[in-house]
């Protein structure tokens, strides 16, 4: 029976975003004492840290060349060490202006081809960050990434840069992830910080781990161009003559790297986000944002039914920012690693980043107007995927090697003056950028860090010939199109691209996915871009009319009833329809029968698999196909949940159906009631 219903309440609670959450506004506001960007910071004498037991042990002296190892992460599901994947590490010099000093150890995983690749030239997958795992986050759904590009008839070489993930050392700071949870809720012992305040106590932290990080490593050798002689040596020591490097993000600037210094090893290169040495990102990022955000409510007001569900949507995103810098809100989050609930404090600098960070990713953009509104009126749910999101970024970013590559090719000719005159020319992120890595945190923490200066060079275009193509997201808050059409000019035989409705990091998807291949295929044709015509680009959710729904018949022998169904849900899982995405998309449907339970036995299951203070009370009662239904309706997170309850000869029929609050009443008319009239148990 327990096992059943925990069974039911998993299936249950799939896809609903941190079900049993809960969102209350705090009686107080933090202080508002943001008016300056934070000092400069010299780095304090202190005693070195003893270095976390992870670091204390060198590798052992290698030979700069791959050797076999154990792969130092979990299969996926249907994958053979030593068959599908081979793993590895490169020792390769830490420092390159030293050869015969100390050594680091890259982590490398080659998934090969399943049929065995036909092209002796592989791909070598550059991930982003700076201080991204690949292999952390990529090899648990390799087969969802990558499985795709094996139709370029290739292996993929996957591999944890310099400082990074399973390479050793890796450039973690544990403390400041702890920390970073910690004061999610602004408070400490009770008492409630300001962000001034939680700031300071980041820039402590990350001054601490470089001090422990330089008991170990010279921090001043990691950085792009050490990273380029990295990729080099991985594919000169497992034997090949040219490879083809694919880059996202951070990974374009390390791919321009390889390209600017070992041209020789390169057959052809693919920019996704390209992040080129000649830009300033810090600078340029207050602009970049609002240009994403400015698409984002030019493309609403456009269209007739956003525009007349959301009119000015960049006021009434601002409105909801001025109310929560003066009142703001705790929403409860879940860390996915642990399933732990954290209260985060919401207030507008919190909101202004969860919309940044929703820009990043393409199937956010369809609900982010609905969800601005829903912020406006004190509902945050369709944002929180975004907040557990960037827990899970603090826990696979190595935050050592991120600052050891910005504080040595960003932060020194990017003056704190020219940062802050960007920021001023958009004073409504003001908040925001004050504490946010790309902005005031650096320039707290670079002084102080030990990276070095980079060369001149590592602020110049990078020239080339090699076949390139080019690829960036309409909506890619950071890194904008108009950086890849100025790369293009610099990259003589490149061809690039710009993606309708897609944010940052495009070529997972379909369309460029394609052009992709049929690039690898041919470097030197420019690839078909007729997808890009085609290109399926979700259109924004807008309240539900009830004549927008369509009911069509529905029957599962596996569940062992049948019924009616809206037409174009999506069935997810038996039982389990989606209109959209369902992380962002609140419209989901679930129908289910529970064999061994009551109604009543189902309920208290379920009110507590929700978290709520007891079970709710009936709202009332339907008859229909010979069963008596009791429904009852609550909120979660403050999204409306619908759920009808009857008992048969088959056991506890249930339907639940989640909606967004401004859809409710048509969605409850149209769908739960049909539904609940048509379900029946198959004959």
């Amino acid at each position: 029976m327990k096992s059943k219903l925990l069974t039911l309440l998993v299936l249950f609670t799939l896809f609903l975003v941190a079900c049993s959450s809960a969102i209350t506004p705090t009686a107080t506001a933090i202080r508002q004492e943001q008016t300056a960007m934070p000092t400069e910071v010299t780095p304090e004498p202190t005693a070195i840290v003893e270095p976390r037991p992870a670091l204390t042990e060198e590798p052992e002296p290698q030979p700069a060349a791959f050797q076999e190892a154990p792969c130092p992460f979990a299969l996926p599901p249907g994958h053979v060490e030593g068959e599908t994947v081979e793993c590895g590490y490169l020792a390769v010099p830490e420092n390159r202006a030293d050869p015969d000093g100390r050594e680091i150890r890259l982590a490398v995983a080659i998934l090969r081809h399943p049929d065995g690749a036909s092209e002796p030239d592989p791909i070598i997958y550059l991930e982003g960050g700076p201080g991204g795992s690949a292999l952390e986050l990529r090899m648990p759904n390799a087969d969802a990434y990558f499985g795709p590009i094996f139709a370029a008839h290739r292996d993929i070489i996957v591999f944890d840069q310099r400082g990074v993930g399973y390479s050793e050392p890796a450039l973690d700071c544990p403390a400041f992830t702890d920390l970073y949870l910690d004061l999610l809720d602004y408070e400490v012992e009770g008492e409630r910080l300001t962000s001034q305040e939680v700031l300071e106590r980041k820039v402590e932290a990350f001054r601490a781990c470089a001090a422990e990080l330089r008991a170990v490593a010279d921090l001043s050798a990691y950085n792009t161009v050490a990273n380029a002689a990295d990729v080099n040596d991985l594919r000169v020591a497992l034997g090949y003559e040219q490879v083809n490097l694919w880059g996202g993000s951070y990974g374009t600037r390390l791919a321009l790297g390889v390209m600017r210094d070992f041209p020789e090893g390169l057959r052809s290169v693919v920019l996704d986000a390209p992040y080129g040495p000649e830009v300033d990102l810090y600078s340029a990022t207050p602009g970049s944002f609002n240009r994403a955000l400015t698409v984002l409510v030019d493309e609403c007001t456009a269209d007739e039914a956003c525009n007349a569900a959301y009119p000015d949507l960049r006021a009434v995103l601002f409105e909801a920012v001025d109310r929560l810098n003066a009142n703001p809100a705790t929403v409860e989050v879940i860390y996915p690693l642990t399933g732990e609930r954290y209260d985060k404090l919401l207030d507008g600098a919190g909101l202004t980043e969860l919309v940044f960070r929703s820009l990043y990713d393409t199937s956010m953009r369809p609900v982010l107007p609905q969800a601005i509104y829903a912020a406006r009126d004190g509902t945050f749910t369709t944002f929180l995927p975004t907040a557990m999101l960037d827990m899970l970024r603090q826990e696979f970013r190595s935050w050592g090697m991120y600052f050891s590559v910005l504080c040595n090719e960003e932060i020194p000719s990017s003056p704190r003056e020219a940062f802050q005159a960007a920021v001023a020319e958009h004073p409504e992120f003001a908040g925001f950028f004050d504490g946010f890595e790309v902005g005031g945190l650096a320039y707290a923490v670079c002084p102080g860090w030990g990276a070095g200066r980079a060369d001149a060079r590592e602020n110049e275009p990078v020239s080339s010939d090699i076949p390139t193509l080019i690829m960036t997201g309409e909506y890619d808050p950071i890194v904008p199109p108009g950086w890849g059409s100025s790369a293009a000019g610099t990259l003589t035989n490149s061809t690039f691209f710009e993606y309708p409705g897609m944010g940052h990091g495009v070529s997972f998807g379909e369309c460029p996915r394609s052009m992709m291949l049929a690039f690898l295929d041919d470097p030197g044709a420019a690839p078909d871009d007729a997808c890009m015509a085609e290109m399926a680009v979700a259109p924004f959710v807008v309240p539900v009319q009830a004549g927008d729904i369509v009911l069509e018949p529905f029957s599962s022998e596996e569940l062992g009833i049948r019924g009616v169904v809206p037409a174009g849900w999506s069935q997810l899982q038996p039982g389990i329809f989606a209109r959209g995405n369902p992380a962002v998309d609140m419209a989901v449907l679930q129908l289910a029968v529970e064999p061994t339970a009551g109604p009543e036995e189902l309920l208290a299951a379920i009110a507590q698999g929700y978290g709520l203070d007891g079970t709710p009370e009936s709202s009332g009662e339907r008859q229909a196909n010979d069963l008596t239904w009791s429904l009852y309706a609550f909120t979660v997170q403050g999204v409306p949940r619908d759920l009808a309850l009857a008992e048969g000869e088959a056991g506890s029929f249930l339907v639940v159906l989640r909606s967004a609050a401004d859809e409710r009443d048509v969605l409850y008319e149209s769908v739960l009631l049909p539904v609940v009239d048509a379900l029946a148990p198959i004959e």
